[in-house]
């Protein structure tokens, strides 16, 4: 702990510092800061968008919002070096974005249509992505997020 303060002190609610409201109409599944960085984060939708903000410096703002999805998004993941977002949605498609240009880089739909619900960079190498559907005991999806062939799909357990 920092100095002589108590564990409780060091996580002690001292207010909020800013409210970012563009999702008032639908629900936020999952807020996540950037990797090492302790004033980039971004905030998936039920709306079908992400919403990248940025803390400090200056007032807290949102630099970009993500649209393209055309279905709740359930889940992103940064890459280790923050260049690119990856996002499962409920309309069946997984997508990269630049956060700094907002604009979608690769789309990947599900082979069979089914609702993506999460997905992640593998962590030691952001070449590769993983999605999970939602259809019964999910199977893991993985491919190289630049390769133009369809994903290869582990089997059903």
């Amino acid at each position: 702990m920092a100095g002589d303060t108590t564990l409780s002190e060091n996580y002690a609610f001292a207010g909020v510092y800013h409210v970012f409201d563009q999702h008032t109409d639908s629900a936020v599944p999952k807020v996540q800061f950037a990797h090492d960085d302790r004033h980039l984060l971004a905030c998936c939708s039920l709306d079908g968008t992400i919403s990248v903000c940025r803390l400090a410096p200056g007032p807290p703002a949102v630099l970009q919002v993500l649209r393209g999805h055309c279905g709740g998004v359930a889940d992103f993941a940064w890459s280790l070096s923050n260049d690119v977002l990856v996002s499962a949605s409920l309309d069946g498609t997984l997508r990269l974005w630049p956060p700094a240009d907002g604009r979608c880089i690769r789309r990947v739909p599900d082979p069979d249509g089914a609702a993506l619900l999460c997905c992640a960079f593998q962590p030691l190498n952001n070449n590769l992505t993983v999605v999970s559907d939602a259809p019964g005991t999910p199977p893991i999806t993985s491919w190289p997020p630049r390769a133009p062939q369809h994903p290869r799909r582990s089997p059903r357990h």
